[in-house]
């Protein structure tokens, strides 16, 4: 069946991250670290309204700031916290990936060894990923000039057409994604993500339900998180409290994501390593 690879490697993809733990307490701790960036960049903005008022166009606050003064700080502080974010992620996700690869073929490895060896490849990896988006964002041209043809010429049928094909759409490049950084591990190419484009879509129907697979998994995760983040999110505590009663949910969502793409590549590349059977 043209599925058999989609669903051989999301079941396997189970097992690949229980057996590799540590790697899962590695990108715990960074969605932990990332959390708590809230209490260390505190924004100035939060816990307002206060009272203000307008003079020579300019707003001042009833503590004598500027709100203007305070969004740009905020706005910067932001910006920070993001570029901290994206480095981390980077870093741990090649990290990551190459303990799945080395994982997949029963070979040893040491986090710290990992890890320094991810350190120069930071900038390989963000380059890929957003290189991934951008290839994304010109691929969904297609259904959306679609659906603004059928708009202009009041035809619902090649609207609608759009609409599926959009859909449709959403799927593959999740399992683009998923493979993107696979392919740049393995390779040490930024070039990886045109492979990773042109396997996904040489594989399209096991691309397509990969990506299904995956955001039923997200539901799942999702749903499984509600009884604990919904009545956080319903009192007056401190947004960052709830970031870190996610963060394990979002550790391990993050780790299948990698090691399912780990495995996905490896099966569209035909690659067969010495681990031929996983434990369940």
């Amino acid at each position: 069946m043209v599925y058999v690879g989609a669903l051989d490697a999301f079941s396997k993809a189970f097992s690949l991250v229980a057996e590799n733990k540590r790697v899962y307490v590695l990108v715990l701790v960074v969605f932990i670290a990332i959390s708590f960036l809230g209490f260390l960049f505190p924004a100035q903005t939060s816990g307002l309204p206060l009272k203000e008022h307008l003079s020579s166009d300019v707003i001042f606050e009833e503590y004598g700031t500027t709100s203007r003064t305070a969004l740009v700080h905020d706005l910067e502080l932001s910006l920070l916290k993001l570029f901290i974010t994206i480095l981390a992620l980077s870093l741990v996700e090649y990290s990551a990936v190459k303990a799945y690869f080395l994982s997949a073929d029963e070979e040893e490895y040491s986090l710290k060894e990992l890890i320094t060896e991810a350190l120069p490849k930071i900038p390989g990896v963000i380059i890929v990923n957003i290189l991934a988006y951008l290839t994304a964002l010109l691929v969904a041209v297609v259904p959306v000039g679609i659906i603004i043809l059928g708009a202009v010429f009041l035809s619902a049928g090649v609207a609608l057409l759009g609409v599926f094909l959009l859909f449709a759409m959403i799927p593959v490049l999740l399992t683009f994604f998923a493979i993107v950084v696979p392919a740049y591990v393995e390779t040490g190419d930024i070039g990886a993500f045109v492979e990773a484009l042109g396997l996904t879509f040489r594989r399209l129907p096991s691309s397509f339900g990969y990506g299904v697979l995956i955001i039923l998994l997200g539901f799942a995760v999702a749903i499984a998180m509600t009884p604990i983040i919904l009545p956080l999110t319903m009192t007056t505590v401190n947004p960052v409290i709830i970031d870190l009663a996610g963060a394990p949910f979002d550790a391990f969502l993050v780790c299948f994501l990698w090691a399912g793409g780990v495995l996905l590549y490896r099966d569209f590349k035909g690659i067969k390593g010495r681990k031929e059977e996983f434990l369940y």
